[in-house]
């Protein structure tokens, strides 16, 4: 049986004799783009990873769709920054959507091809799509949706104005109407139309 681990990495996790023959063509090489990858792809030599790496990745492609670029960016392809990207995503904690649309460190170039206006696209991102988002970024992956279904179902849950099953433990809320699914829709309309002038 084939799973992919990340995206344009495969990993055989059963199957006998061809589970056998995957190898890694040397020891402590970095399979994958650093900025997508989980916690324990970050480490180098780990070979403890699973599905739920793909949640993590996910995420980051979540995160960078609401706020313009991934939480954990390289600067510049040398080495030390790459490095720095690993040791990020494996000991910070990512900054909230909501807070990173709002940080002075959001490009122009960036601001600009933001879904909507900063103050109302935060707005939009707070409790509900910040948990979501967070969720999938877990350093644990054991409090990551176990798998894309559970994510894509709370993504659903918010565009539908319901509860989200990502809120924080204890947390007992209600959807206000303020950033129901209208509010999430008109986001993804207002991107499509950004998208569609380019």
């Amino acid at each position: 049986m084939v799973k992919v681990i990340d995206f344009g990495v495969a990993k055989v996790l059963e199957g006998g004799d061809f589970a056998k023959s995957t190898v890694v063509t040397a020891f402590g090489s970095i399979l994958g783009t650093p900025e997508y990858m989980s916690p324990e792809q970050a480490t180098l030599g780990g070979g403890d990873i699973d599905t739920r790496a793909d949640i993590y990745s996910l995420g980051v492609l979540l995160y960078e769709l609401l706020t313009g670029s991934p939480p954990f960016v390289a600067k510049g392809t040398a080495k030390p920054g790459l490095l720095e990207v690993l040791r990020a995503v494996r000991e910070d904690e990512p900054t909230r959507p909501s807070t990173k649309v709002m940080s002075a460190e959001t490009r122009p170039e960036t601001r600009e091809a933001l879904p909507a206006p900063q103050p109302q696209l935060a707005k939009l991102l707070r409790n509900d799509l910040d948990w979501v988002v967070m969720k999938a970024l877990e350093k644990d992956r054991t409090r990551r949706y176990e798998t894309a279904n559970g994510l894509a179902a709370d993504v659903r849950r918010y565009l539908a104005g319901q509860p989200v099953l990502a809120h924080p433990p204890g947390t007992l809320y209600q959807r206000s109407g303020s950033s129901g699914p209208a509010g999430g829709c008109s986001v993804c309309s207002r991107s499509n139309r950004t998208r569609s002038k380019r």
